[in-house]
């Protein structure tokens, strides 16, 4: 499984229309439901591409002794964008947004803001995909980060409520910025762990 696969197969699955709405787009009437799915098609698409863009800017800590884990499983249904390994062993999860880079990325009264929107629930998730990866590899630390792209983050990143919120453009000097002396035995320990409790989503 690559990164953003899960979500790729998402948007392709809740796009398909039934056969009445086929007929009912080539007349040019759109129903509800029917917005209702492009919309979610729509964010379904850019959270695939603003995983695999994060993806493709990780590649080169492979080099650098760390280990990473695209699109995994976490509970009964659910996945995490990406799990990091350092080179000293510390866990990283990285929840991916790709958002619109016309309103900055701030926090406003305690809760996550996007421009007028509301994205506090992204903080919540990141809690809960973390404490799921934590439980799994039999209760290690493990480090929340949202990666934003597009969007600007007020200040060139935050925490809020533990969680690290940053513009996608910073995250390689911050992980490197944060890693201790390297311990490849842990590393590998763990990277194996999260390999096999942490299967591929699919």
């Amino acid at each position: 499984m690559t990164a953003g696969s899960s979500a790729a197969e998402w948007a392709r699955e809740a796009g398909r229309l039934r056969w009445w709405q086929h007929i009912a787009a080539v007349v040019g009437v759109q129903t509800p439901e029917m917005r209702r799915k492009a919309r979610h098609v729509q964010r379904r698409t850019a959270g695939s591409v603003g995983e695999q863009r994060t993806d493709a800017m990780l590649q080169p800590l492979l080099a650098e002794g760390w280990h990473v884990l695209p699109d995994r499983r976490v509970g009964r249904s659910a996945n995490v964008d990406h799990i990091l390994v350092g080179p000293d062993g510390q866990v990283f999860t990285l929840d991916t947004k790709l958002w619109s880079g016309k309103w900055w990325v701030r926090v406003v009264g305690g809760r996550l803001v996007h421009g007028d929107h509301d994205r506090d629930r992204q903080v919540d998730t990141a809690l809960w995909e973390t404490a799921e990866v934590s439980k799994a590899l039999g209760g290690v630390r493990v480090t929340p980060l949202v990666v934003v792209h597009n969007a600007p983050v007020e200040g060139g990143g935050f925490r809020v409520r533990g969680v690290s919120v940053m513009p996608a453009d910073r995250l390689l000097e911050l992980l490197r910025h944060n890693v201790g002396p390297a311990d490849p035995c842990k590393a590998a320990v763990l990277f194996r762990l999260a390999e096999i409790q942490l299967p591929s989503y699919t």
